[in-house]
Parts: structure tokens; sequence; C-alpha cells
């Protein structure tokens, strides 16, 4: 099988029938730098050619995966939309990238203006706030580099056979609004007026979803990555997540399927309390990537027939583990996903010091 057909294997959630027929992605960003000879500052360069030389040196080391990132490093660093210091700039030339969370507006009022403005409206002033852009023609033309270089990436990806995770990406308004507020006085915000907040996601949320559905369809995409980054268990509660998370999430999801695209859930943290909702969800609708908080046998089981998965090699064996541990935890992996609908992959990002002997005993397991 190709990568592609493999994909598609996963996707129809059957057994596998050979461990061959199982698709791999190391999820690596940063560490193309590293792994490639390139510094961070060269790989955040914003024309992606250094990027995409890590990208085929690393592959020459520990061989082509099957699934990629299509966002090179540059662009993932404005799409989250948060301030952020930068290798060659406020940091040394081979330092990793570091968002800063602080809080953008102090007073709990600015939640009507949002109400009033449209939360896409006002949040076209906040990047360019914190993108110090003078003019709006400057943060439309970032977009279009976006657009252009996440072309220019998933064109490589597909000239190599190898599947892009997902070709479109969004977040949801409650965990956009979480980091623009910053954790602590959210959570405080949800406890004072949550009232004003809801207001705004059950007013905006629809809109959003329709315009990255039209976004998707007009580039050719098929899969959506959704970056629900304060929606698990490590940052609220189960109760929180039923009340005032899933029911938006849920309607989000659904309408990404009814459009015939598959959501990407980044699942950082813990989200075995909220596994549980996804079977509700449209079969085949959702595939959830963990990246080690989660239980993933647990969440496996629960998932297996209704959703797919991925995961979940931790960074820590990456980075601190021999080459015989990795591929020990990951046969655990491969074991268990044998029933069908699981994709081998690391937990969230391989770390930038992970070592390179332990990316190759991961890349070598389904050998």
């Amino acid at each position: 099988m190709n990568s592609f057909e493999k994909y598609g294997k996963m996707l129809s959630m059957t057994p596998y029938a050979d461990r061959s027929e199982m698709p791999i992605m190391p999820m690596l960003l940063a560490t193309y730098g590293p792994l490639g000879g390139k510094t961070q500052k060269e790989i955040l360069d914003p024309d992606p050619t250094n990027w995409l030389e890590a990208v085929e040196n690393t592959w020459a080391k520990i061989g082509t995966p099957d699934v990629s990132m299509a966002m090179e490093p540059l662009d993932t660093t404005f799409i989250m939309g948060l301030p952020v210091r930068l290798p060659g700039r406020e940091l040394a030339d081979d330092d990793l990238y570091q968002f800063v969370e602080t809080p953008f507006f102090d007073d709990p009022e600015e939640y009507d203006k949002i109400l009033q403005m449209g939360f896409q409206n006002w949040k076209f002033g906040y990047l360019m706030a914190i993108n110090h852009f003078n003019d709006p023609g400057q943060l439309g033309a970032r977009f279009g580099q976006l657009g252009a270089n996440m072309g220019r990436t998933i064109g490589f990806l597909i000239q190599h056979g190898v599947v892009p995770c997902f070709e479109s990406a969004m977040a949801p308004i409650f965990d956009d609004l979480s980091m623009i507020r910053s954790m602590q006085e959210f959570t405080y915000d949800m406890y004072d007026c949550p009232e004003k907040i809801m207001d705004i996601i059950r007013k905006e949320q629809e809109g959003a979803d329709i315009g990255t559905i039209e976004q998707a369809k007009a580039s050719g995409a098929q899969k959506i990555g959704i970056f629900a980054m304060r929606s698990s268990a490590t940052f609220i509660s189960p109760a929180f997540f039923e009340e005032y998370v899933w029911p938006e999430m849920k309607k989000t999801i659904t309408r990404f399927h009814e459009a015939g695209l598959i959501s990407v859930l980044h699942a950082d943290g813990n989200w075995l309390p909220m596994v549980k909702y996804f079977t509700e969800l449209p079969k085949g609708s959702l595939h959830l990537e963990l990246d080690g908080d989660t239980n993933i046998e647990e969440a496996y089981g629960m998932l297996k027939g209704y959703q797919t998965i991925r995961g979940d090699v931790p960074a820590t064996l990456f980075a601190f583990g021999t080459p015989d541990e990795v591929a020990a935890y990951s046969e655990k992996l491969v074991q268990m996903g044998m029933g069908g609908g699981f994709m081998l992959s690391s937990g969230c990002e391989v770390p930038l010091n992970a070592k390179p002997e332990n990316v190759k005993a991961f890349m070598d397991v389904l050998k």
C-alpha cells in the first residue's frame, strides 16, 4: 500500500491484515531543524525553502512518513494568534520560538464590544495589534502568504507520496478567547460572566464554521485541523466541558462532516473524561490526535468503530529514552491498533531535543 491507501484503510476502521497497512506520522515541526541540519532561524525564514530542505534531509535519515504536517513553522506561530518571540529576533538563532500569553484586555466589558462588533471583526484588530501592523492590507497579505506557503508544502508532500495531516485549520471561539484573555483571567470570567462569553460563541461560531467550510472547498481541502487548546480536562472540568464547550463543538464537527470534511482534533492534555462524547458524532467524522496525557488504550477502546485515533509516543521518551524503549512503547501501540482506525504517531510534536536514533527507532517499528 502507498501512504494514501494506508490512510484510506485507517479511515475505513477495518482491522489491519498486516502492520505494513498502518500509517505512521511523527509530528515534526521545529524538530526538522536539528534533524535536517538547519537552525531554528533558518527554518522560520518567511521563504519556506530552508524548511522544505530540512524536511527532505530528515526523511533521508529516518525514512519518509505516511502523514506529515502541512504548515511550516513560521506560519504556525502566526496562526496560533498569540504574541511570539522568534529565533534570530528576540531569541538566539537556534532557540525554540516562544508564545507569550498575557491578557490582551483587562476589563471583561470587552466581551460586550466583541459581541457588538462580531468576533471575526474584533479578532482582525487583535491580530493587527499583536503583529504590529498599521495597515489592514498587511494582515491580508500575511494571510495570503500563509495560504501560498501551505499550498506549496501540500504540493511538496503529495509529490513525495505523503498525506497532509490537514489542509486547513481553525480554533473554536471558546479556545481562541481563552488564549487571548489568558488562562487565569478567562477562568475567572467563566465563573463571573459566563453568559457574555457564551453569547459570543453561540452567535458567532456557526458563521466562523461556514467561513472555514467555504475556504476549505475553495482550496480543495479534505481535512480540517481543530485546535481546541483549552477544552481538555487539564484546563476545565468535565462539567464545564459538557455545558460550555461540547454543544458548539458537536455542531462544528457535524457541520464539517455534512460538508464532506474530516475534523482532525488536536487533543493536547487529558481528554479521557471527554472521549465518550465523540461517539455522539457522525461515525468517521473525527480523527483524534492524542499527546500522551490521555490514556490512549481507554480512548481507543471507547472510540473503536466510531472514530479514528492517532498517538502517542511521549516527548520524554523521544528525548530521554533509548531506541529499544521507543520501539517497545511503539510496538504496544501497534498491537493495540491492529483492530483498525489507528495511526501510529508521536504524542504531539517530537521535541527539539529528541535523539535522532530514537526517532529512527520509531519510524522502523512498522517495517
